[in-house]
């Protein structure tokens, strides 16, 4: 069975949607799953192209993305995209996503079974 390796959490500083409807529920999720967070800003120098690659292989990708997007990585190498915010959305929208997640963590662990 896979086991979940780490959350990434791919975001801007000034979308309501990210901060901090999902820098503050992201912590949360990666301490009741017991992985690690992986914070990936789209604006800094030092995450925007990993930002950008996991989103283009794994999440919902155009040229302008929409964020936040969340990816639980597997021990196997799978990358599930677990939450994409719904462009154009109010952020009680993405914020319901989160509450969702959270309130069921271990139905994202059951993807890692055969």
């Amino acid at each position: 069975m896979a086991k979940p390796t780490r959350l990434s959490l791919v975001y801007a500083v000034w979308c309501p949607h990210c901060d901090p409807v999902s820098t503050e529920r992201a912590p949360l999720l990666a301490k009741r799953l017991g992985v690690a967070l992986r914070m990936l800003d789209i604006d800094s120098p030092a995450t925007a192209k990993e930002a950008d690659r996991i989103v283009e292989a794994q999440g919902l990708w155009d040229d302008d993305y929409v964020i936040p997007q969340l990816f639980l990585e597997w021990d196997d190498g799978r990358v599930d995209a677990i939450l994409v915010a719904e462009r154009g959305s109010p952020t009680a929208v993405t914020r319901a996503m989160w509450e969702r997640l959270l309130a069921d963590p271990g139905r994202l662990l059951a993807a890692g079974r055969p």
